[in-house]
């Protein structure tokens, strides 16, 4: 056996090296897959059953069952988060027009239609708070018109000026007296019956009645104080009717004390006074006494002084703490020394040559649009003025004074009408060929532009 297994096993080493170089590379596979042959199906035929009728059977339904009441307590609903939105206060704003003279010569009420005479300004005098004009003349009603020296009109021809927009009037004038006692009380029981239209009056008193009269006048919030004083009269009778003050140094002390002691019995946001001047007509110089005299009822408490009777426009002072950057200043107190007539006949003979004569002045006027604006909290508290005899303390600031020139304009029909004095009437007149009109009014307007504001520093106030 041994011997067997030597012999034969070097040949079974050698064996599968033979076998392998016998196999060779193999060859790739053939798709020639035995499938065996389709076998069509057989049909048979298909026996349904017999469709069943539906057997009918009586489905009994549950009986209803009615809800229970179930009590639910109520859960408010979750609500968002609320943010504060603060509002930023916005300062409350008035809006007052200063007029002049409201004259009533012939030309002026023989109109037909006295509200022409306004036309013309109505969107400056309705599109504020509180329009103020001079009437000088009294109302009697059971009296006809009346013209120079001794005026008289009827309601009618006020009623005209209300109706434009005027509602405050100064009654204290060198006319007042121009129609006796009689007249004073007719003209004062007109006002008073309008006082329920918001219309209001000052400078003649009641029968009995002392010291100077005044209006306070409550609008939008605001409070204002108003009154009047003349210092001229054409009659002295019956001055204890007349909210007159003598024009001497002694009476005008008593005046100021007067007047400090008004503004701190009536508690009021603004006072106004209405001025009517002892002093030269169709002038137009501003003596350095008067100044001080204004500046004096400033100090008493008055921060609107508006005075008329000279018949022409003079300058106005603004009271200012900062006259080198006048609009970023705080504006104090305005002194109004004359704003020329509103309406008048005085001016029937315009010098079309010589736009630059003086009576020619009676023509034009201004009106001047003043507007406050109410003072936060918070700046109120810085807005005081120191002084031994300090002008109150101030809830307002003046934010600006914007004067509009006006015209008596003689019309085609030889009507006497208000016109606002500037380049587009001017213009208008031209395209009507009324090219004398035009080129005098031009004229006009460039001497009346030289009448304007002076900014004052308040110091002089002191």
């Amino acid at each position: 056996m041994k011997r067997f297994f030597v012999r034969y096993f070097g040949l079974l080493l050698l064996l599968p090296v033979f076998l392998f170089s016998c196999a060779g590379t193999p060859e790739p596979i053939q798709d020639d897959y035995f499938f065996p042959e389709a076998v069509e199906p057989v049909e048979e035929d298909i026996v349904l059953p017999e469709e069943a009728e539906p057997v009918e059977e009586d489905i009994v339904l549950p009986e209803e069952v009615e809800p229970k009441e179930e009590l639910i307590s109520e859960v408010e609903p979750i609500k968002p988060e609320e943010t504060e939105v603060t509002e930023i206060p916005q300062p409350k704003r008035l809006v007052l027009t200063f007029g002049g003279d409201i004259m009533a010569h012939t030309p002026n009420f023989s109109i037909k239609d006295y509200s022409l005479i306004y036309k013309d300004i109505e969107e400056i005098l309705q599109n504020d708070d509180l329009s103020f004009a001079n009437l000088e003349t009294p109302v009697h009603s059971g009296r006809p018109y009346e013209n120079y020296p001794t005026f008289n009109v009827q309601p009618p021809y006020v009623q005209a000026a209300i109706d434009a927009g005027f509602q405050v009037f100064s009654l204290a004038n060198n006319h007042t007296n121009d129609q006796g006692l009689e007249g004073m009380e007719e003209t004062l029981s007109y006002f008073q019956s309008k006082e329920s239209e918001g219309i209001y009056a000052a400078g003649i008193k009641k029968a009995g009645q002392t010291g100077i009269t005044w209006q306070l006048i409550e609008k939008d919030g605001w409070r204002i104080l108003f009154a009047a004083i003349t210092e001229i009269l054409n009659s002295h009778n019956n001055v204890n009717r007349i909210d007159y003050i003598a024009p001497n140094s002694e009476r005008r002390e008593q005046l100021c004390k007067e007047l400090e002691e008004i503004r701190q019995e009536n508690p009021c946001d603004l006072f106004v006074l209405s001025v009517h001047t002892c002093e030269d007509e169709y002038v137009h110089a501003i003596t350095d006494l008067r100044r001080r005299l204004y500046r004096s009822f400033i100090k008493s408490g008055v921060d609107i002084v508006w005075a008329n009777h000279p018949h022409l426009a003079k300058e106005w002072e603004i009271f200012i703490d900062d006259t080198e950057n006048v609009e970023n200043g705080n504006i104090e107190a305005i002194a109004m020394y004359a704003l020329g007539n509103t309406i008048s006949g005085q001016r029937t003979n315009p010098q079309f040559n010589k736009p630059e004569t003086n009576r020619d002045y009676t023509g034009d006027g201004y009106l001047i649009q003043v507007v406050l604006e109410r003072l936060l909290p918070q700046e109120n508290e810085l807005h005081v003025i120191e002084d031994t005899n300090p002008i109150p303390e101030k809830n307002f600031r003046i934010v600006s004074v914007s004067p509009y020139l006006i015209t008596t304009y003689i019309d085609p029909q030889g009507q006497y009408i208000i016109k606002q004095l500037n380049e587009t009437f001017i213009q208008s007149l031209k395209d009507e060929g009324r090219t004398t009109w035009a080129n005098y009014l031009a004229e006009r307007k460039k001497l009346m532009e030289k009448i304007n504001a002076k900014y004052v520093h308040i110091d002089s106030l002191k």
